[in-house]
């Protein structure tokens, strides 16, 4: 974003209430704390802060001004202030305008599990061939969104955005600010069904983004998830699978992980058969690549580039991370949660490792009425897959319940606390050189926490052995 403070008012039917009408943003920021030197300051009103109460910090930082939805007293006259009636608002109409000047193709990702892998995948495939964009981090809300729209520069020839939902409507509105003409969806399951309340709800949410495609668009989804297809009716542009199954336009099969954290796997796209790899773990990362082939073909990649894109490929942070330490392996999966993730991450706790494995898991937040069953599940399943489990969290005593229902083995142990910090003793007594250790919770939990905590336990363990 590169505009002025009279632009700015004008895109946003705002009024400029102080601060020279030329002076030019380079960019947009919601936090005082971070990079607001020469960017516009949106001064949102959130639940737990006013961004109102942060303005004059932000000015004092290098600011050029602040979008805000009711007067600042800011002595500093040249501080541009624009007031605007939502400050949400605005910050879409600017992503709105801004998008409408880049001649760049956008692809949308939705699904409650593997939203962000997918898109990381697309990112680093496309990439071989095209100038791509993705979204930062977690920015794939209804604010964050607009925030990577506007942080895109001119120049990407694509730009694979990932799009998340609490409510029905909210995907609609994404697409509407950003425009995708291609659309993956990877999953509907469990995730978030506290504040949607039915697989159904959810699955009608997730179908906004392909009933938002052009006509001359393409849909992607995933034919594993019997819900997914059925959403693929919605679609109103040309379609097509990946998966497991057969019956998908691009088929993955003959899976084998190697020890050194490779993933090989083959793979039919219309008839045509094709051998590939992934230097990370898992099925389901396996399964999120098959999106990637499958838009890589489509748009004109060749087998070698879409290999070769796969190889490259960097993960978010706290995805199902792996952290291969001199005593122990960890896996930091604490960004998010629910019974579909828990349980393709327990998966690859099992497939990791040589040494014990232990499940700590937190709360999975959102889930409703339906917390206390999901909670008995992942811990049933968790029983399957780990040599040990730590609980923490209220909700996660259901998950150690789930663990204990009916155990007769010897040295499978179960314990539960009620957050982070009272379960560190137990952990310092539990984990042992050569353990491989999974963190998963809801991310409210900030269970990275713990994960730090063992990167320092496993400093302090003595010994030559390695994991």
């Amino acid at each position: 974003m590169n505009y002025t403070l009279g632009e700015i008012a004008r895109i946003t039917g705002g009024k400029l209430l102080q601060g020279n009408p030329c002076s030019r943003a380079s960019g947009v920021a919601i936090d005082s704390r971070q990079g607001v030197s020469g960017a516009l300051f949106c001064a949102i009103q959130g639940q737990r802060a006013d961004g109102h109460d942060f303005v004059a910090a932000a000015a004092s930082k290098g600011a050029i001004g602040a979008l805000v939805q009711r007067p600042v007293a800011i002595p500093d006259q040249a501080f541009g202030l624009v007031l605007v009636d939502s400050t949400v608002d605005a910050l879409a109409d600017l992503a709105v305008f801004h998008m409408s000047r880049l001649d760049v193709t956008v692809i949308g990702i939705t699904g409650s599990v593997g939203k962000t892998s997918t898109k990381d995948l697309i990112g680093a495939v496309l990439n071989q061939k095209f100038r791509t964009y993705k979204n930062p981090g977690n920015l794939n809300s209804h604010i964050g969104l607009p925030l990577a729209i506007l942080g895109m520069e001119p120049g990407y020839e694509y730009s694979v955005l990932e799009m998340a939902m609490r409510a029905r409507g909210e995907i609609r509105e994404l697409c509407s600010i950003a425009r995708p003409k291609i659309g993956v969806l990877t999953d509907i399951s469990a995730s978030h069904i506290g504040v949607l309340g039915s697989l159904n709800e959810i699955a009608m949410a997730k179908a906004e983004l392909l009933e938002s495609l052009p006509a001359n668009g393409l849909a992607v989804i995933c034919h594993d998830n019997e819900m997914v297809r059925g959403a693929g009716k919605h679609a109103k542009c040309k379609l097509i699978t990946y998966g497991f199954s057969p019956e998908a336009d691009c088929a993955g099969y003959d899976i084998e992980s190697s020890d050194s954290g490779f993933t090989r796997f083959k793979v039919s796209y219309r008839g045509r058969q094709f051998c590939f790899e992934l230097e990370l773990p898992g099925l389901h990362q396996v399964q999120n690549a098959l999106a990637a082939i499958a838009i890589g073909f489509e748009l004109g990649l060749s087998a070698e580039e879409i290999a070769q894109g796969l190889l490259s490929v960097s993960l978010s942070p706290m995805r199902l991370e792996v952290i291969r330490e001199k005593h122990l392996t960890i896996i930091n999966d604490a960004y998010n949660a629910s019974v579909k993730s828990m349980e393709a991450a327990l998966d690859l706790l099992e497939s990791l490792g040589k040494g014990r494995k232990i499940a700590v898991l937190g709360d999975m937040l959102e889930m409703g009425g339906y917390g206390p069953a999901a909670h008995l599940e992942v811990g049933r399943y968790a029983r399957k897959k780990a040599d040990a489990l730590v609980a923490i969290g209220p909700l996660s005593s259901y998950i150690k319940q789930g663990w204990d229902e009916g155990a007769t083995a010897q040295g499978f142990s179960s314990s539960w606390f009620p957050d982070k910090e009272s379960s560190t003793g137990f952990l310092s007594e539990l984990i042992e050189r050569g353990d491989t250790c999974l963190v998963k919770a809801s991310r409210g939990f900030e269970l990275e926490w713990l994960v730090d905590f063992l990167l320092d336990l496993n400093n302090r363990m003595t010994g030559d052995d390695p994991c």
